[in-house]
């Protein structure tokens, strides 16, 4: 049986103001960035946001989204992070609102990525700011795609 994730698979990187989102192509080759979805920090609106946003996605863009996948901050040591907590709950939350595949992935060193590659880009700290949770979204949806066959194969 095929387990592969069918349809576009949607990258979360979750903070308690924004959330940093990217999509991929049917295919899972390609990730790209879309906007970041303000947020208020409480799980359960948070959740119902989402959602509505994948719907908005399905309507407007014609995107069928199959997986979910969510960065789970953790620190370097492997250990639990403050914000750990509230993804796992964002996490728990949303199995219960959807029939989506939902995956939790190690997003360790992501931000720090993209903050690198933001400063690259010559962007100021403000810029950044506004693109570092979407590019870190990319990321983990990119690394996500290297590791699929494996994390299918669970």
């Amino acid at each position: 049986m095929d387990k592969k994730i069918k349809g576009r698979i949607l990258a979360v990187d979750l903070g308690l103001k924004r959330v940093g989102l990217a999509i991929s192509d049917e295919l899972h080759i390609v990730a790209t960035a879309l906007d970041n979805l303000i947020v208020s920090g409480k799980v359960e609106e948070d959740v119902v946001a989402f959602l509505t946003y994948i719907e908005k996605l399905k309507e407007e863009k014609g995107f069928t989204i199959g997986g979910i996948a969510i960065g789970l901050p953790m620190k370097l040591d492997g250990s639990d992070s403050p914000m750990t907590q509230h993804v796992r709950a964002f996490y728990k939350k949303l199995l219960e609102k959807t029939e989506k595949k939902v995956l939790l992935l190690d997003e360790r060193l992501t931000s720090v990525q993209a903050d690198r590659s933001l400063k690259e880009a010559s962007l100021t700290r403000k810029k950044r700011a506004k693109f570092v949770d979407r590019i870190s979204a990319v990321i983990l949806l990119q690394s996500f795609f290297e590791k699929e066959d494996i994390l299918c194969q669970q």
